[in-house]
């Protein structure tokens, strides 16, 4: 994703919690958190934070709201396949 693309999604969700897909096919399930430009994140580049986890726009193909995800999932590892 693109920065911009990162931004927009970010801002269109609106359940808590999301299971982002990255481009080498692996996805992570979790409570979206935050959203950092480029700009303020130097020399990184843009990015989300799901749970405790810093993901990278370059990183993500895709961030798929999980309307009926309850908090009691998320005892289970958040990695997927």
């Amino acid at each position: 994703m693109t920065e911009e693309e990162l931004y927009n999604r970010y801002h269109e969700i609106q359940s808590t919690y999301v299971e982002v897909r990255f481009v080498d096919g692996e996805s992570l399930i979790g409570k979206l958190d935050s959203f950092v430009s480029g700009a303020n994140n130097e020399p990184d580049e843009a990015s989300i934070y799901v749970d405790c986890y810093e993901l990278f726009a370059s990183e993500i193909s895709e961030i798929v709201e999980l309307s009926d995800y309850s908090s009691d999932s998320n005892r289970r590892d958040p990695l997927l396949k």
